[in-house]
């Protein structure tokens, strides 16, 4: 579980409702084209539990400008893993939200 500020919850809500109306303030349009094919499909591992714990550190980063300096500091792999991680919690966080309007 991973603790974060207010001002944290607030900024996370923000970026993940800006992705679920299209408007990717982290990751660009090549990274978005480039995963697009693997979403959802993520199935646990050591990748994806280290991409995990590297969005939950990105999380933390105080500023939008700072989440974004951390992610372009990773390898290509791994970029492409935590990305993957975002838009599935993007994806569900939609799915979830809808069910609450019907």
């Amino acid at each position: 579980m991973i603790y974060v500020s207010e001002d944290q919850l607030e900024q996370v809500k923000y970026l993940l409702e800006q992705s679920a109306f299209g408007n990717h303030l982290l990751f660009d349009r090549s990274t978005i084209t480039r995963i697009a094919d693997s979403l959802g499909s993520q199935e646990r591992s050591e990748k994806v539990e280290k991409a995990e714990a590297l969005l939950e550190q990105m999380i933390l980063r105080p500023t939008i400008s700072s989440k974004k300096a951390f992610l372009e500091a990773l390898d290509a792999d791994t970029y492409d893993e935590v990305a993957k991680v975002y838009f599935n919690i993007v994806q569900n966080t939609a799915q979830e939200n809808q069910g609450f309007t019907h």
